[in-house]
């Protein structure tokens, strides 16, 4: 069985809208970039703070409390290096589905438009795609054209 022309996939027409849909999971980027660093922010804040607490308490330099308050941060690094990767692919992934939802529908009416004539077939977006309320209205335009 042959799949519809519309279906086949291939990293030539990853993108459909590349001028809107880099753009857009640009702003992904930037968000993450954002959220990333003031969070890795927080945690070197927080470590700083407590290595300065115990400065102040009396704990002197060479103690195994030092030793192990490094390790705990290495750890948590690492950790959130791991996470900071995984974060980084989900929103890489949910850039490329969203802005394939808004620009498939928007590629499609341009297109329809273009060469839209009283034979051709009804204009349909895919179930996930946004703007379905464009369907109507593509339909009322062509009625009023016949």
């Amino acid at each position: 069985m042959n799949k519809p022309e519309t279906a086949s996939r291939s990293l030539k027409n990853l993108l459909i809208e590349p001028n809107f849909q880099l753009k857009l999971i640009g702003y992904f980027i930037f968000v993450f970039a954002l959220t990333t660093i003031s969070l890795y922010s927080t945690t070197f804040l927080f470590f700083w703070k407590l290595k300065q607490k115990a400065v102040n308490v009396g704990i002197p330099d060479g103690h195994i409390f030092y030793r192990y308050l490094a390790n705990q941060k290495s750890d948590l690094d690492g950790l959130f290096i791991g996470l900071a990767i995984l974060n980084f692919l989900v929103l890489i992934g949910l850039g490329f589905l969203i802005s394939h939802r808004v620009a498939g529908p928007i590629n499609k009416l341009k297109n329809y438009l273009k060469n839209m004539a009283k034979d051709s077939e009804d204009f349909k977006l895919r179930e996930n795609d946004f703007f379905h309320d464009l369907q109507p209205i593509v339909k009322d335009l062509k009625d009023k054209l016949k």
